[in-house]
């Protein structure tokens, strides 16, 4: 029943989604001028019921994620190719729609036409160049007016393409950037998919959790955010440094293509250098992916100058978007606010890195290890943030989908209800209530909690006791005049051939002298009746009084 309630939910998530952004400009679809290529209605919906549509498609995402990874624990799998195609289906018919939930697309657009009228974007400002009547740049939504571009230079060669193929046109840019989009969200998938390896339930698993999840695929390509492309470099990443025909220079080049395009997969990306550290010829790779991280990464960010940084270094300490609670003592000191986040970052990473077990994994080798410190140090510096938003989820499911089943699936569902969380609280985007700010900030702390509850309970280390010793129980022996000892857990049956020739080996006896040919007969005509007698478990000999039993039995004096 879980399967086909899954199919429900998630189509009715997608349907919802889709007649959000079909309706047109709205409190959720951002007004950016003549809507172009796109398709809608122009509608004009009201607060309420784009409210309604907006949460009843997270929540229904969340239903038909958790119950399909419920009907997987069941063994009801779905076909994953099918997925797969859904997926990317789905991403290009979002492609068609005009964006919604957030107006960062049209940010992302108004820096690409910065950059295409050859201006630098990390200090040109939006509103600058609205003051100029640029067609594009007077429409800009009404926050980050004054905020240059936070990205790193790959975002912005990419919206700089799209600018520059646009034509002038916020329709057409927009247009372009999504369908971007889409390609790295189709990419995404297939890299997971591939990455899950053979195993038919691992691959369900990463569609569940990114390709046929509405949730991503509404932030990734629906709302168009940048974050897709920093998560395709990193799954790229993973992808090269796991084939060990290919130089770990691409791996490490991919993950820095990663940083290049949002400083915030830093850490991420240099744990990548572990991911070729298990691999074959580990220092050479290792090396090699270092240098590649350094030569995309730190490339990238001095061509494109220090007012890069500078512009990054200022959106670290805005303190307006808190997704946590922050004691005012510290929000009202930039230093201590700075050194509040870091602390946080480790505390967490800390504690990932000590329940999952690495240090011991990393001290003695353990193959298939590389993956966890991406994942940890992606969990560790995202989920304490205090700066964060529902789409920063998107560097942690696809981590999530290719970790392990055990133990690392029992997070699935602390994910999923926390990405259908953020997004009742930030939805329907364009206008939000202000007791959604701060609930988020509350109810984000308890789930936090509750996650590392989760990991502890997931990874606690059982005591097993040993197994009490068991009585000695005699049964009659098949094609025997006596009896034959039966100790439960003994892998041979005592009385039977092959046990009497141990025993009578044991004790200096003449193997040749014991003559198996009536067991084996009677053995063969009374096998119902010995068949209890039968148990797995490593051969042993017992104790001595029952070694003479046993050679009483066989062998009488």
């Amino acid at each position: 029943m879980a399967r086909p309630l899954s199919l429900i939910a998630l189509v009715a998530s997608v349907a919802a989604m889709c007649a959000t952004m079909v309706l047109g400009p709205s409190d959720a679809v951002p007004f950016f001028g003549s809507t172009g290529p796109f398709l809608t209605l122009h509608a004009s919906p009201s607060h309420a019921v784009v409210t309604a549509l907006t949460w009843f498609a997270a929540l229904s995402a969340g239903a038909g994620t958790l119950a399909g990874l419920y009907a997987l624990r069941r063994g009801r799998l779905a076909g994953p190719g099918r997925l797969l195609a859904a997926g990317i289906v789905t991403a290009c018919v979002f492609a068609l729609l005009p964006p919604a939930g957030s107006v960062d697309i049209l940010n992302y657009a108004i820096y690409g036409r910065i950059a295409d009228l050859g201006r630098d974007p990390y200090v040109t400002t939006p509103f600058l160049l609205a003051r100029t009547g640029d067609r594009v740049g007077v429409l800009l939504p009404s926050g980050w007016q004054r905020v240059p571009t936070v990205y790193g230079p790959v975002t912005t060669a990419i919206q700089w393409a799209a600018a520059h193929v646009g034509a002038g046109s916020m329709a057409r840019i927009i247009f372009l950037l999504k369908w971007a989009n889409a390609a790295a969200f189709a990419g995404t998938a297939v890299l997971l998919d591939r990455l899950a390896g053979p195993d038919p339930v691992r691959r369900v698993r990463a569609c569940l959790l990114w390709t046929v999840n509405p949730i991503m695929l509404f932030w990734m390509v629906g709302s168009g955010h940048a974050d897709v492309f920093a998560v395709f470099f990193l799954v790229l990443a993973l992808w090269l440094l796991r084939r060990p025909s290919l130089l770990g220079i691409l791996g490490g080049a991919a993950g820095g293509a990663a940083v290049a395009v949002k400083a915030s997969f830093l850490f991420p990306a240099a744990a990548l250098v572990a991911v070729a550290w298990f691999g074959p010829a580990r220092i050479r790779r290792s090396v090699a992916a270092v240098l590649g991280l350094l030569l995309v990464a730190g490339g990238g960010y001095l061509l494109a100058g220090p007012a890069a940084v500078h512009s990054l270094h200022t959106r670290l300490g805005r303190k307006k978007d808190r997704y946590l609670p922050v004691p005012d003592v510290i929000l009202n000191h930039h230093g201590l606010y700075a050194v509040w986040m870091a602390l946080l970052a480790v505390a967490l990473t800390a504690f990932l890195w000590w329940r999952s077990g690495l240090p011991f994994a990393v001290w003695r080798r353990v193959p298939d290890t590389g993956l966890l410190p991406v994942a940890v140090l992606a969990f560790g510096t995202t989920l304490v943030s205090p700066l964060q938003y529902p789409w920063y989820d998107a560097m942690l499911l696809p981590l999530l989908a290719v970790l392990p089943l055990r133990p690392y699936a029992r997070l699935d569902g602390p994910l999923v209800v926390r990405g259908v969380m953020l997004a009742v609280m930030t939805l329907p985007g364009v206008r939000v209530d202000g007791y959604q700010h701060l609930a988020v900030r509350w109810l984000n702390l308890v789930w936090l909690l509750v996650f590392a509850g989760a990991v502890w309970h997931g990874t606690r280390r059982r005591r097993v006791e040993p197994p009490a010793a068991e009585p000695v129980a005699e049964v009659p022996a098949a094609g025997l005049s006596g009896t034959a000892v039966h100790r439960p857990g003994v892998g041979v049956q005592v009385g039977s051939p092959l046990q009497v020739r141990l025993e009578v080996a044991q004790c200096g006896g003449d193997v040749g002298a014991v003559d198996p040919a009536p067991v084996g007969d009677a053995g063969d005509r009374d096998g119902e009746r010995d068949e209890p007698a039968r148990h797995a478990h490593p051969a042993g000999l017992g104790d001595l009084a029952a070694v003479r039993r046993g050679l009483d039995v066989v062998l009488p004096a």
